[in-house]
């Protein structure tokens, strides 16, 4: 699909923001961490091998894990920066990662090629439903028939979304710009964000042709109750 100008600023902005060496070193220090509680209730939803697609793979946190569980893993992420902090740790831990840097939403990839598509906390740096809505056929798209695809994002509730702009919001350049929607914010004037409310997630969601199995959110893993969990299932 054709991306305009502005959607191409906005992806722009994001790789910048993610290139940053302050982003670089946060995701960096999170590598021995590990996954979540919550993370790891969505991962057991896995069958167990096969191969798995790790978008937004950022330093390769969740990547990491997989391989280590026997997974073949894909990471795709559109930070060069981090992406090599991601294959430095791999090579280190002996673990075969292809890692493969991707802008855009549509995905370098065969049709039908992974059992598991992972996109944690990835469909806010997205800008508008357009390219979300392609984002979300490209999961499905390379997910193999009965493939799983997990999903993690965060959400505000509703009354709070008039907040997403803010004074940085007004003082960004990409403010005037038409394809902005209600929950767009840039944090700090940095970057761009999507806020969602479970509302409008879960309508984005149900636009796709892949079927929701899991819907909630963390509170029952640690969780603070705003980082939504999604499991969903490609028919077949």
């Amino acid at each position: 699909m054709t991306i305009s100008y502005e959607q191409k600023y906005l992806l722009d902005a994001v790789r910048s923001w993610f290139d940053e060496a302050e982003q670089i070193s946060h995701y960096a220090s999170e590598l021995k961490s590990g996954p979540t509680s919550a993370e790891l209730f969505l991962l057991g939803q896995l069958s167990g091998d096969g191969q798995v697609l790790d978008v937004g793979c950022g330093a390769g946190r969740i990547a990491m894990y997989l391989a280590e569980k026997g997974y073949q893993v894909v990471g795709t992420d559109v930070s060069e920066q981090l992406l090599n902090v991601a294959k430095e740790h791999s090579m280190q831990s002996n673990q075969p990662i292809q890692f493969i840097q991707n802008e855009g939403v549509q995905l370098p990839f065969k049709n039908e090629e992974f059992d598991a598509v992972i996109g944690f906390k990835i469909l806010c740096y997205i800008p508008t439903r357009e390219l979300r809505a392609e984002a979300l056929r490209e999961y499905g798209r390379v997910l193999k028939p009965g493939g799983t695809c997990i999903l993690t994002q965060y959400i505000v509730p509703e009354e709070a979304m008039e907040d997403a702009r803010d004074e940085y919001f007004e003082a960004n350049l990409a403010a005037s710009f038409d394809i902005l929607e209600e929950g767009d914010n840039f944090p700090l004037g940095k970057g761009y964000v999507h806020w969602f409310t479970e509302t409008s997630l879960q309508t984005e969601l149900a636009g796709t042709s892949l079927t929701i199995e899991i819907f909630e959110d963390d509170s029952k893993h640690g969780g603070s109750g705003y980082l939504c969990l999604i499991k969903m299932k490609k028919c077949g």
